[in-house]
């Protein structure tokens, strides 16, 4: 009799809240405005800088707005200590179809920064030097002071820490016979003895794009100083299908690239909360405060050493 009461308490309070629900509709206010830095510096290459401004979460996003987001006639100047420069800027409205193509080909899918193909109607603009007045040195820092029509202030530094090259690559093959044409990238690598050593994950496969790995950032917290191995996943864009069985595996034939970057500690940072904040999505999902390094507004200046190796997958 005590079971049965207590099957019929949960009945009953199940059908308590099944005709209980209502529709709640949330008037949350527009955030406070602010200006969104993107920029990089890699070892051998000019920066980069994009700059927009914040936008509802929750809202409706489109190609317009993101276009009229664009913060436009800023002073953006970078600085290594020795030498300023004031970057350009360039929007694609203004550009010839020659320049057009330098500029994909200069900061497209090798810095990940810029579209490879830009959609009709659209401008896309940035900040930049072409051709390069400054260029990223390892072991360099450089700082990045923004002001805008309106009079805002932004600053940020980053540092181009030496990059650590793998030692060796290599594939193989998936366990599953059923997916027999996939293959796992491994790479071995021999941590500094150093403890602080930060890392980024780009691949590129065939033609396409760099994407960073959908995990791109690695510490050296329980590796400091030892060799050892681990997976590289492909990267891919955020908006491409996940299929578990395939996830971060190439194909035979697949040539790929991989750009091994080393970062600062407030680069981490910014990748490791923002990757967090991305994946814990639905009901559930916890919120994650993203750590960025910019003094007057939001985002991100990030520096990166690279070391690049290549693999081709062969049976």
């Amino acid at each position: 009799m005590n079971q049965l009461f207590k099957i019929a308490t949960l009945l009953f309070t199940a059908f308590l809240l099944a005709n209980c629900e209502k529709e709640i509709t949330l008037d949350l206010p527009d955030p406070t405005p602010q200006i969104v830095v993107e920029g990089s510096i890699y070892q051998g290459q000019t920066p980069i800088v994009i700059l927009n401004t914040n936008f509802p979460y929750f809202g409706t996003f489109t190609l317009e707005n993101y276009q009229q987001n664009f913060v436009r006639n800023a002073k953006v100047v970078v600085s290594d200590g020795s030498k300023s420069v004031e970057l350009q800027e360039f929007c694609w409205s203004d550009l010839t179809e020659i320049e057009q193509q330098l500029l994909v080909a200069f900061g497209g899918g090798d810095n990940g920064i810029i579209p490879d193909s830009i959609p009709d109607h659209f401008d896309f603009c940035l900040y930049t030097s072409f051709p390069p007045q400054i260029v990223g040195e390892v072991g360099k820092t450089y700082t990045l002071d923004i002001t805008t029509q309106e009079g805002e202030s932004l600053s940020a530094l980053t540092t181009i820490p030496q990059p650590v090259p793998f030692d060796s690559i290599w594939a193989e093959r998936h366990l599953n016979e059923e997916f027999a044409k996939y293959w796992r990238v491994y790479a071995s690598l021999n941590d500094p003895a150093e403890l602080g050593n930060y890392y980024r994950l780009f691949t590129q496969r065939n033609d396409e794009p760099f994407y960073p790995a959908p995990r791109s950032v690695f510490d050296d917290l329980l590796v400091n100083g030892k060799e050892f191995y681990f997976p590289l996943d492909k990267g891919q864009a955020q908006s491409s299908p996940i299929d578990i069985d395939t996830y971060g595996y190439f194909e035979v034939e697949d040539t790929i690239q991989i750009r091994w970057t080393s970062i600062d500690e407030a680069s981490y940072n910014f990748w490791r909360t923002l990757e967090f904040s991305s994946s814990a999505n639905g009901p559930f999902g916890g919120s994650t405060k993203v750590i960025d390094n910019i003094e007057g507004g939001f985002g991100i200046w990030c520096g990166y050493g690279v070391s690049e190796h290549e693999l081709i997958i062969e049976e």
